[in-house]
């Protein structure tokens, strides 16, 4: 474990946004992300959670659809309707992926592991700019992180 790592709590308050503390931290994001509250999070975590659900059917769809299309390849010329009809059906797939993830995004998370399904929020820990962290099968968020570390060196949230 490095340094930064041990100055870490191993435990966390959350905060509103307006908490933070070193708004220089805001840098290390990118400028379409936002920070919730562990209220707005819970809040649209149900709705995430089925589009998390539909994110992986599609993605499953896709890939399944792209070894149909390997499997046509194999025996039909580039240019054949059928496969042309395939890819086209892919191209939608993604559209509809991509959609999904826009989705997200707009509730103020982002899918970092899809399978299992993994999902983050920018949010305020003891004054400090972090990830809230939720996993499929888990009943609500009651995990963080600190920026620069991974889902692996999640800790508990303590509320009073």
């Amino acid at each position: 474990m490095d340094d930064e790592a041990e100055d870490v709590p191993l435990t966390g308050q959350p905060m509103t946004p307006d908490e933070l503390i070193d708004r220089t931290s805001l840098k290390n994001i990118s400028s379409d992300s936002r920070i919730v509250s562990i209220e707005e999070a819970r809040e649209e975590l149900p709705l995430i959670s089925r589009l998390l659900a539909g994110m992986q059917a599609v993605h499953d769809q896709a890939v399944s659809i792209t070894g149909e299309i390997e499997e046509l390849l194999r025996v039909l010329p580039i240019g054949h309707p059928h496969i042309t009809e395939m890819t086209d059906f892919l191209g939608r797939i993604v559209h509809e992926w991509q959609e999904i993830g826009n989705q997200i995004q707009l509730l103020g998370a982002c899918v970092s592991i899809l399978d299992p399904g993994h999902v983050e929020w920018h949010g305020v820990v003891d004054g400090e700019l972090v990830m809230y962290s939720w996993c499929q099968g888990e009943e609500d968020i009651e995990w963080w992180y600190p920026l620069g570390l991974s889902t692996t060196e999640r800790r508990p949230l303590i509320e009073a």
